[in-house]
């Protein structure tokens, strides 16, 4: 299965809500994701609807294949 045969299928959704559930479960207070590629806007759309926010920025650290050097976001949320 390619990356693009499982866009709007829930697999993102399904892994966040997944991820977050064992955290808690395993007594973590908050969960973070260190490099979220800023031009992936249904990523960031994604965690932000799962109450991440974006607290850092790490500047044109992707070397995206058409858009060049891209910004990368640390994301953040506590649970």
């Amino acid at each position: 299965m390619t990356a693009a045969s499982t866009t709007g299928r829930g697999v993102a959704r399904a892994m966040c809500t997944h991820s977050l559930e064992r955290g808690r479960e395993r007594g973590f207070r908050a969960m973070q994701f260190n490099f979220v590629v800023s031009t992936n806007e249904r990523a960031v759309r994604l965690w932000q609807r799962f109450d991440f926010e974006i607290v850092g920025r790490l500047p044109k650290a992707f070397l995206h294949p058409t858009l060049g050097y891209v910004d990368a976001y640390i994301m953040y949320r506590e649970l």
